[in-house]
């Protein structure tokens, strides 16, 4: 591997375009950033394994440990919850204990004012102070959970908030799960999320023998007012339908697979994204007032290469 410090930090920099989007999904779910920092080391010990499984390499924890920049301790313990098959979340804060919380915090005589509202706690004892702590909450509520782990969980679904680094006031009186129809979406994207990802892994690792992917995106070379999104949207709303309905006749029409055949799944996604943008100083002003989206040529769009393919000998 000849790959340079530049190069390098390019793909680091890609992790982070990947994961500063989501942090939108991981604040509306109280995920932490050590939860993150926990998925992402057991992912990568998972892919690392399988990796040396396939080069016939020894999987020790000691090998894993040095290839992966991990504590011997932390890949024993990774790899312990792998094999026993825990939950990617098993070290956050339960759900229910966070609503109990809430619930006790809104309804205990112990953590009321007299008009029923819940009062507010100092962020750690303080000796002397005549208000209760967050901790003598939680020992009431929810005996034995980590307080600090239970506080990061409420701050982060904005339940509660801390206020000056020393008192901890609640915001709302229940923990109010999403509904179940979201789960659906959330899988959605997952594996949609994933795919593009690996569609992108494998155009620019690929070797001489392997097919490019295809990418393209087009993208307005100024700033859109609210009017042009929304011409913009209704015209790749329309076309893309088309397209995809092309497509999936396509394949309705290619010669049927050998049954019980093993092999890989191939598709073609589509999507509508923005991205932050200035037009500057002597930016065209951009209206929408007599838009036809039937006309492909409207509006200033720029079609650009998203990953040129790099070939490896």
């Amino acid at each position: 591997m000849n790959n340079t410090a530049k190069e390098k930090e390019s793909v680091l920099n890609i992790f982070a375009a990947l994961i500063r989007p989501l942090t939108r999904i991981a604040f509306e779910y109280g995920i932490t950033a050590g939860e993150i920092s926990g998925v992402l080391r057991r992912v990568y010990i998972q892919a690392l394994e399988a990796r040396l499984l396939e080069q016939h390499r020894p999987t020790t924890d000691a090998r894993l440990a040095v290839i992966a920049g991990l504590p011997r301790s932390d890949v024993m313990a990774l790899r312990e919850a792998l094999r026993e098959g825990a939950p990617l979340g098993s070290a956050r804060h339960d759900i229910d204990q966070v609503a109990v919380v809430l619930s006790v915090w809104n309804t205990h005589t112990d953590f009321v004012t007299a008009y029923g509202l819940p009062v507010e706690l100092d962020f750690q004892s303080v000796e002397g102070s005549p208000r209760r702590s967050f901790s003598d909450l939680v020992n009431v509520a929810a005996p034995g959970v980590d307080p600090e782990v239970l506080l990061e969980g409420l701050v982060a679904a904005n339940a509660v908030e801390v206020v000056d680094g020393r008192t901890v006031r609640c915001l709302d009186f229940a923990y109010i799960p999403k509904e179940s129809e979201i789960a659906g979406l959330i899988e959605r994207a997952g594996r949609f999320l994933g795919v593009a990802a690996g569609s992108f892994a494998h155009n620019l690792l690929r070797t001489g023998a392997d097919p490019t992917y295809f990418e393209r995106f087009v993208v307005s070379d100024e700033v859109l007012t609210d009017a042009s999104r929304d011409a913009f949207l209704a015209i790749t709303a329309q076309k893309g339908k088309d397209l995809v309905g092309e497509l999936d006749s396509f394949l309705s029409h290619l010669p049927p697979t050998e049954p019980h055949a093993k092999g890989k799944k191939y598709g073609v996604g589509i999507y509508f994204f923005e991205e932050p943008g200035t037009n500057g100083p002597v930016a065209r002003s951009v209206t929408t007032t007599q838009v036809d989206i039937s006309n492909e040529s409207q509006g200033p769009l720029e079609e650009i290469d998203v990953l040129a393919p790099r070939r490896r000998s």
